[in-house]
């Protein structure tokens, strides 16, 4: 079990500040900053020593104080913190610093085309780590290690493999021997500057503490990325579902985070939108949901503001941020040390090819399996591929899981000892895309010549309502199931497929999209055999890409052959969320049942580009009644009841099934179930 380093009610304070603005601080009170704290039930805030534009807000030799700041405000803030028991990490800006950046252009890293940003738009340079500008801002953290009070741990920013074809970085790429030409070379050369970082950095981070916390942050957690990962003592998941992330990013990145071993947090963020936004605000009952949801995924919670340049806290922001609080506070004891109780794992497609670049999160395949998940409300986690898979009944590889001799043979251990695959599209597929590898018994033919076809369900599959052919988009895999050795099992078929009558193309078209359904297939859609459920086609990455119900209705009945008696169900709609967690040092089971539904709103190109997301608001949250929930415990129970509250719920106990109703869900209802 993870040991619990981390507080459970955080801030992360934003204090980026352009030269151009003068009295930085000036309106800093000690009083009303700690006033703020206590009214936002804060009791850990992320403070800056550097912030993006390059400014220090403490006095340096190292680097530049803020032009326009007379006095040190980080240790004035460090002070506050310290006296009504709030904890300060320290905040540096590592991958961007504006001042440098034009003290010293020839460190800025550069495109392959020479570029560094559009000269005419506003935005930040990037800085490279194959310069002496590595050296610089190590001298920086240790400044700060030894001259502040950083006993609470160390934030670096903006931490990403980045490509620089500047001057310099092609005269280092050469001397190293790695020829700018080649994209393989490159890359493990932008591999081993950023481990140069990780190494160099965490040394300086540690300098006088060998247990100081240091955290290098990147935007996402890349699953399987133990590379980077193992240079943290903790984990931040950025996710400001407002802020381009979406609702569906921090579950699935909590539901791995948890099975690293690291102790973590969810970051979220008190805007309408995203980072910068001053004046920005969300819906306190956004900012409940969002706290709760992270709580349910055994995270601690740190929301996002931003300090305004005179550094006076904003008092609506720590009312709003104090409406979430509050309930966490009350909460957080039943949440310390839990763990997901799940029987389904989904190992995770982006672990089959981690790339750290800024701009990926998570896998299309991951993200349209994991919101099947949730909104079917199975508890699940996600496994990278050094997972331990024995502690699950049903793994899932979504789409894309094509086999190493190892991972055959880790899969094949787990089947042969009664674990349970779910595939589809190549997943199961040998990596030379020759065959399935044989314990699954399944035939590979070929990649079918559809695109798109038609599914057909069957009376193994009772769950969809529409019982005649629908499309799938995305292509299929030719596929015929034959009984593997050992196995004698009988191969269901829940969906049969139909062709069209033919490919959409210039020379022959049918209607706006895409040809009818024309004649039957000689291969399947769907089948199980109650030990392998396969799809022929990419039905995750589908359902992401057009979030079709039907897909998620199949998913469900193949699930059904491989997990008939799931640990939990509740009776809710799609868009609630379940989560079941254990407290084992409390002889305890936490059920959180959460329920706000997001409306996409906004969007306007002309201000965000476009690529502009929509924003998703919580608004208008309503109470679901009377919630029916069946329980599978693996020992009896003496006692359900609504917590915090300290309620009794009335409960039946028979043939290992416990039965109760939980009376009402607003935003969140967690249920204590007692051993």
């Amino acid at each position: 079990m993870r040991p619990d380093i981390l507080r459970f009610r955080q801030v992360h304070l934003d204090f980026h500040t352009s030269e151009h603005i003068e009295g930085i601080g000036a309106d800093f009170d000690a009083g009303q900053f700690q006033e703020c704290l206590k009214r936002g039930h804060v009791d850990s805030i992320t403070l800056f020593s550097k912030c993006h534009h390059g400014y220090s807000y403490h006095a340096t030799k190292v680097g530049m104080q803020h032009p326009h700041l007379d006095f040190d405000l980080l240790a004035r803030q460090i002070e506050a913190c310290r006296a009504i028991d709030v904890k300060c990490p320290i905040y540096l800006s590592a991958g961007l610093d504006e001042w440098i950046a034009q003290t010293r252009p020839e460190w800025i890293a550069m495109s392959r085309e020479g570029k560094i940003r559009d000269p005419l738009n506003a935005g930040w340079r990037s800085m490279a780590f194959d310069t002496l500008y590595l050296d610089y801002l190590c001298e920086q953290i240790l400044e700060v290690v030894r001259t502040l009070d950083a006993s609470d741990g160390i934030f670096l920013d903006i931490i990403h493999t980045k490509d620089n074809f500047s001057p310099l970085g092609m005269a280092n790429m050469e001397a190293a021997g790695v020829d700018p030409t080649d994209e393989a070379g490159v890359s493990l050369w932008n591999e081993l500057v950023l481990c140069r970082y990780f190494e160099q950095t965490t040394a300086a981070c540690k300098d006088g503490d060998s247990e100081r916390r240091v955290f290098h942050n990147a935007g996402h957690i890349h699953k399987g990325d133990f590379d980077a990962m193992r240079w943290n003592s903790h984990l931040e998941i950025e996710s400001l579902p407002t802020g381009g992330w979406g609702y569906d990013h921090f579950p699935l990145s909590a539901l791995y985070a948890g099975t690293t071993g690291f102790d973590f947090l969810g970051m979220t963020g008190k805007f309408h939108t995203t980072w910068g936004e001053f004046g920005g605000f969300k819906r306190p009952e956004a900012l409940q949901y969002e706290c709760a949801a992270m709580i349910a995924l055994n995270a601690k919670c740190s929301i996002g503001d931003q300090l305004h340049p005179r550094g006076a806290m904003n008092p609506d922001t720590y009312d709003l941020i104090g409406a979430a609080y509050t309930e966490v506070e009350a909460k957080q004891e039943w949440c310390r040390s839990a763990t997901p109780w799940a029987e389904v794992a989904l190992l995770s497609a982006e672990a089959l090819g981690t790339a750290r670049g800024h701009s990926s999160r998570n896998s299309r395949p991951d993200e349209g399996a994991s919101r099947m998940l949730l909104e079917l409300g199975i508890p699940f986690e996600v496994a990278d591929l050094d997972a331990d898979l024995y502690r699950y009944k049903v793994v899932i590889l979504p789409d894309v899981f094509t086999l190493d001799v190892d991972l055959t043979h880790k899969l094949e251990a787990f089947v042969a000892t009664g674990g349970k695959l779910l595939l589809s599209g190549q997943s199961g597929v040998d990596t030379s895309g020759g065959r399935f590898a044989s314990f699954l018994g399944l035939k590979w033919v070929g990649e079918s010549q559809w695109k798109p076809d038609y599914l057909v369900p069957t009376d193994e599959a009772p769950t969809l309502r529409v019982r005649g052919p629908f499309v799938v988009h995305g292509g299929a895999q030719d596929v015929r199931p034959q009984n593997a050795r050992g196995q004698n099992s009988e191969w269901q078929t829940l969906a049969t497929r139909r062709d069209p009558y033919f490919n959409r193309t210039y020379a022959h078209f049918c209607s706006h999209q895409h040809t009818p359904d024309s004649r039957d297939s000689e291969f399947p859609g769907v089948v199980s055999n109650g030990r392998i459920a396969y799809f022929a086609h990419r039905i995750f990455t589908a359902y992401r890409e057009l979030g079709q119900p039907l897909y998620r209705d199949l998913v469900e009945d193949a699930l059904a052959t491989l997990l008939p008696a799931p640990r939990v169900e509740a009776e809710l709609p799609s868009s609630a969320r379940l989560y079941l967690n254990e407290q084992r040092d409390h002889n305890r089971a936490v059920l959180h049942l959460l329920y706000a539904t997001p409306q996409k709103r906004g969007a306007d190109a002309s201000r965000w580009g476009e690529g502009a997301h929509m924003v998703e608001v919580i608004e208008d949250p309503v109470p679901l009644h009377d919630v029916k929930v069946t329980l599978r415990p693996d020992r009896p129970v003496k006692n359900v009841r609504l917590v915090p509250e300290g309620h009794d719920l009335e409960f039946v106990f028979e043939a290992e099934t416990v039965c109760f109703t939980v009376p009402r869900v607003f935003i969140h209802q967690m249920v204590e179930i007692g051993f």
